[in-house]
């Protein structure tokens, strides 16, 4: 009986027993290529990811009409005397849609009210400037019951958010559910 020990191989009886790891190669194999590919899978799933903030689209226009809508909601229209959200003042609503935003043909660079109403809620700056319409509409039917600033333009994109408010009057107590409309282009 001949024994031959070699690092990898053990010799008994003219015949050869396997030893080490070299009978799982295939399995090894596999096994790496499936980790690189999950590697790279996940490297062109996030690519694209990087390059969003230099893009330019109809997501900065929707953006900007949120943020309106909710400045306009939280701050600008709220009721003083209530605390909860989506409660504006009837009184600051005719105000600001009668008075503020009285859109009239003079240009962006004019001090006019509707362009100061555009500062105050971040839409005119001297990086980009947006135009602004507001809508009121009854919750029940949709008919608008008020609309202020210029008319909507028929072939640009045109960013828009609805909220549903409680428009109250304190002094003579009406109240009523409407759809408030921020469109933004």
């Amino acid at each position: 009986m001949m024994i031959f020990v070699d690092s990898f191989n053990i010799l008994k009886n003219n015949r050869l027993y396997m030893n080490g790891d070299r009978a799982q190669i295939t399995i090894d194999y596999v096994v790496g290529m499936g980790i690189f590919l999950l590697a790279i899978a996940f490297v062109f799933q996030f690519m694209n990811g990087l390059f969003i903030p230099y893009q330019s689209g109809s997501d900065e226009i929707t953006l900007a009409a949120d943020r309106t809508g909710s400045l306009l909601i939280e701050r600008i229209l709220a009721a003083d005397t209530s605390m909860t959200m989506n409660v504006i003042d009837q009184g600051k609503l005719y105000y600001f849609n009668n008075t503020k935003m009285n859109y009239s043909s003079q240009s962006h660079f004019d001090d006019t009210p509707y362009n100061e109403a555009l500062r105050e809620v971040g839409l005119f700056s001297n990086d980009s400037i947006f135009d602004l319409n507001i809508s009121v509409a009854y919750l029940n039917n949709g008919t608008i019951m008020n609309q202020s600033g210029p008319m909507l333009p028929e072939k640009t994109r045109i960013g828009q958010t609805k909220r549903i408010v409680m428009i109250i009057n304190s002094s003579t107590g009406y109240n009523e559910t409407a759809i408030l409309s921020t469109r933004v282009w």
